[in-house]
């Protein structure tokens, strides 16, 4: 009777916890944002990507797209700018670049705008 309680609560557990994460990537992906904290050594981080070397441009996808993504929507003043929230979605479409290239003219100078992710890009990103 043990073994059968037991098998049957484990079941449970993983019916509910296992559909909950495989249902809602946003939620993860939007708690990992929402916790944004300056590291010593890394700067900012989202939880997603502590490197600085990816090269990010429209159409790369993964979890360096995710980080960028969360920093610029959560460590500087997108959403007061444009009234709208930046997709956490590890996407580099449309939305992302045009985001990227309003980090680089607000916050690196109109010099540094290509709406491409590269080692000076990551550098003002961890800054912010």
């Amino acid at each position: 009777m043990k073994a059968r309680k037991f098998l049957t609560t484990a079941m449970i557990t993983v019916a509910l916890f296992g559909t909950s994460v495989a249902m809602s990537p946003t939620a993860s992906a939007a708690t990992a944002a929402a916790s944004c904290k300056k590291e010593q050594g890394t700067g900012w981080y989202c939880g997603y990507y502590k490197g600085t070397g990816a090269l990010l441009a429209e159409g790369s996808k993964g979890v360096p797209v995710f980080e960028v993504q969360a920093l610029i929507a959560n460590t500087t003043a997108y959403y007061a700018y444009h009234n709208t929230e930046l997709a956490v979605d590890g996407q580099f479409g449309p939305r992302t670049r045009a985001a990227v290239r309003w980090f680089q003219a607000t916050y690196m100078g109109s010099g540094h705008v290509d709406g491409i992710v590269g080692p000076n890009t990551w550098k003002r990103l961890r800054q912010t």
